[in-house]
């Protein structure tokens, strides 16, 4: 066996259980389905600093300040709550799973119960008092009876997903039990019978998260959000924001991708919980006109190695319109040129196809890599700006990184010095390509 089908046997099981598994598929799809708040969040975002807060415009033209309301109300109710929202789709789409695999029947059991219950018993594990300082003081007080935002944000995210995931799974379980069911006569509305239906089994996971919880933070005096974020959050976060982390993470999305997997989709279940806090903190930073604290973002990531999509599908095609004596690579190229203009790489990915094509397997995967390897540092340093915004995903190259940077010139030329760079490391290996699949014509 050659090296890329002993990959290929070892990787194609992993990330096929991961691309499946129903706890991260569920979360995975969660966070897809909140991405078109976020993203109008940050355009108010982007707004805010290069309009309304502008010193230039309010001065020589009109005074815009009152307008950075509007980016607050905005944010209040997108990021602000991003938790309740992730946690509540959790559970539906884990129930819908369970629904949808046969494990409990529709009629007894209906998946937005879930999802209400997921958010019912994160707000439980969310402190009831609260240490705040008040605008204008410097002592500190103890609020009750309000959520503090840190937590409806990003903070809780943690606490959401854990319970949404260990909710669901526990109400599915005594859904199953038939004598738990309240029994409704014919005619009563369906939204009557599942709210009954529901009843006793939501009553019995709430107590058992609500006990457990109080007795935990009576004997330990922390709370539940504290120590999620001790033992997870902030290890995965830190992890996330290391080189180590980052190229490994890099890697593996590429090799997957290599091998015809959504690369991005398979790792994302993992990495998302902590890219997303990282860039909400970046967000509310610069918000602020506070020092950005992370460089490890998704929006960083791909303003750097999204050119086209996936590895960099624009400098390709470049590259064989360049270098490529070969019609099908050129007229592959010419359908795809429009959609990787705007990050939809699949037409080349599998049409031409770059994968499992043992031409173009090294730059490939090293590409995206050597990419962030220049970043990195650059953006240490401080020579290039982080990322602030989080834009469209198919916004085109290079514009994007003057987006996701609120308009960082430096960072917008690294973008744009990095896609010529991909474009010459692509040319090689086109031109090693047209000589073999040449010698293999002859050979024919």
């Amino acid at each position: 066996m050659s090296f890329s089908d002993k990959l290929s046997t070892r990787l194609m099981p992993l990330a096929s259980k991961m691309a499946n598994q129903r706890h991260l598929v569920a979360i995975r799809d969660s966070f897809i389905d909140i991405m078109p708040i976020i993203m109008v969040n940050s355009l108010f975002i982007l707004m805010n600093a290069l309009v309304f807060t502008n010193v230039s415009i309010n001065k020589k033209w009109i005074d815009l300040t009152p307008l950075s309301d509007l980016s607050t109300m905005v944010n209040n109710g997108t990021m602000g709550f991003m938790s309740i929202f992730l946690t509540f789709l959790i559970g539906y789409r884990l129930a819908t799973h369970y629904i949808g695999i046969s494990k409990i029947e529709a009629k007894y059991f209906n998946p937005i119960h879930a999802g209400i219950l997921s958010v019912a018993l994160a707000l439980i594990m969310f402190p009831l008092i609260n240490t705040v300082t008040p605008v204008g003081t410097e002592n500190s007080v103890e609020v009750a009876g309000a959520y503090m935002q840190t937590l409806t944000s990003s903070g809780g995210m943690f606490v959401g997903i854990i319970a949404a995931l260990l909710g669901t799974e526990l109400l599915m379980r005594i859904c199953q039990n038939k004598k738990l069911r309240i029994s409704m006569p014919d005619g009563v509305p369906p939204a009557v019978s599942d709210s009954f239906n529901s009843l006793i089994p939501e009553a019995i996971v709430i107590i058992i998260f609500a006990v457990t919880t109080f007795s935990f933070v009576k004997l330990t005096g922390m709370t539940i959000p504290d120590v999620v974020t001790q033992l997870i959050s902030s290890p995965l976060q830190f992890a996330m924001q290391s080189p180590i982390g980052l190229f490994t993470v890099e890697l593996f999305t590429q090799v997957f991708w290599f091998f015809g997997l959504h690369g991005q989709n398979i790792v994302s279940s993992v990495t998302s919980p902590p890219m997303l806090i990282a860039i909400q903190q970046n967000m509310d930073a610069f918000a602020a006109g506070l020092p950005i604290p992370n460089i490890v973002t998704n929006p960083w990531i791909g303003m750097y190695t999204l050119f086209g999509g996936t590895c960099a599908i624009l400098p390709f095609l470049i590259a064989i319109f360049i270098g490529s004596k070969q019609k099908n690579y050129r007229q592959v190229g010419k359908i795809g040129l429009l959609p990787s203009v705007f990050n939809i790489s699949e037409p080349i990915m599998f049409g031409l196809p770059v994968v499992m094509n043992p031409f173009f397997v090294i730059p490939f995967i090293s590409v995206p890599l050597l990419n962030l390897a220049i970043a990195y540092p650059l953006t240490v340093m401080g020579l290039v700006a982080k990322s602030v915004v989080i834009p469209p995903w198919t916004l085109p190259p290079i514009l994007t990184a003057w987006v996701t940077t609120a308009g960082n010139v430096p960072a917008t030329l690294l973008a744009a010095a990095l896609f010529i760079l991909d474009i010459f490391i692509y040319l090689p290996f086109v031109l090693a390509s047209n000589k073999m699949i040449s010698k293999l014509a002859e050979k024919e």
